[in-house]
């Protein structure tokens, strides 16, 4: 009889997956390894061919997500889940589909810490008038100085706008997986910004205009397999109308933290923290206006390619001017902006999106006296 019971408790042996670091993935996951990566000829939206096979290769039938880190031709990493498998003779076809974090992780916990620093940072592009580096960087973040930037032109009417924009941000994120379900999420994101602008116009203009500046891409940074990639977008721009010529400038230190909390399926954040430090120049202008000067980053973390979280700040100043009024000139700062996390990669149903706006406050006006 305990014979009898103890062949009835066989089970065939169960295979927990693999782990690298703090994470457990899944079994179903194949992770590309240098003998793969060899082999790796295409990578498409909907198809990944290899022009050989390997012995992990042959055993693909039993997988059904693909994992790889950064090549030539995965500049950002992947991740798919494998729909469809041939083979003709010379090279095997994967067909994929999107899949998510959930998917491949059983449970762990992903920390990533970082400050994003210039030295890891490359440039994609950038606008004419716009200096990678600046002679008067007082930070070890990312910044550009900008001489003579175009923002307006119309004919022989022109605005432009010297000055620099920088951003060091700190990003402390921690995700915990437990029983492939995503339990917590904790993302707390600090960013310490440099706003200083002066903008010079020949005559009136108006409307508006977002331009990007710049663009950077960070060296990748590789947690237990996974692949974020930040990458963050200069913006500068300007909202409103000015009835003549003016100069105006105003520089913004501010060092905001945001804080996203995820846990019991539910999101919610912390008060926003704000701290600032402001100077300006006494604005040249004998006309109205109702003008508004921005800038600030717009970051994207990526996680294999795809948008983990996006933050859009922007500093602002509004200068008001009525030539019959009194004073003749009021100078407004304030901020603009987004803190977000999207679901896509996380296997969520909705994501969350933290204000960032902070309320504009004056700081001078034509009556002010410096010190």
């Amino acid at each position: 009889m305990i014979c009898i019971l103890i062949e009835g408790c066989k089970r065939e042996e169960f295979v927990w997956g693999t782990k690298i670091g703090d994470i457990t993935y899944s079994e179903d996951v194949m992770l590309l390894g240098e003998e793969e990566i060899l082999v790796l000829s295409g990578v498409s939206q909907n198809e990944i061919v290899f022009s050989g096979t390997t012995t992990k290769l042959d055993k693909h039938t039993d997988l059904n997500y693909l994992v790889a880190g950064i090549t030539e031709k995965t500049p950002y990493g992947l991740l798919r889940k494998i729909t469809g498998i041939r083979n003709d003779g010379t090279a095997i076809i994967l067909t994929t589909t999107d899949a998510v974090l959930t998917d491949i992780i059983k449970e762990g916990v992903i920390a990533l810490q970082m400050k994003l620093q210039e030295k890891n940072f490359t440039l994609k592009s950038k606008m004419d008038g716009v200096l990678v580096t600046g002679p008067n960087k007082a930070f070890e973040g990312l910044a550009v100085t900008l001489e003579n930037f175009e923002i307006f032109r119309d004919g022989a009417r022109i605005a432009t706008v010297n000055g620099s924009i920088g951003i060091s941000s700190e990003i402390d994120l921690r995700i915990r997986i437990k029983g492939s379900k995503i339990n917590e999420i904790n993302l707390v994101t600090t960013l310490n910004k440099i706003d200083e602008l002066t903008i010079t116009s020949n005559g009136a203009f108006s409307g508006t205009r977002e331009i990007v500046a710049a663009e950077f891409v960070h060296s990748p940074i590789i947690i237990d397999s996974l692949v974020f990639i930040p990458e963050v977008r200069i913006i500068c721009g300007y909202d409103g109308s000015v009835s003549g010529t003016v100069t105006s400038g105003v520089r913004q230190d501010r060092i905001i933290t945001s804080e996203i909390n995820y846990t019991t399926s539910k999101w919610s954040e912390d008060p926003l923290i704000n701290t600032e430090n402001h100077d300006f120049a006494r604005p040249l202008i004998t006309e109205n206006s109702d003008l508004k000067i921005f800038s600030g980053p717009e970051i994207s973390l990526r996680l294999f390619g795809i948008p983990l979280q996006t933050i859009k700040a922007t500093g602002y100043y509004s200068l008001k001017a009525q030539k019959t009024g009194s004073p003749l000139w009021r100078l407004f700062i304030g901020g603009d902006g987004q803190n977000s996390i999207i679901p896509d990669i996380l296997g969520l149903n909705d994501g969350y999106v933290s204000n960032l706006t902070i309320q504009a406050a004056e700081i001078a006006n034509a009556n002010t006296r410096r010190k």
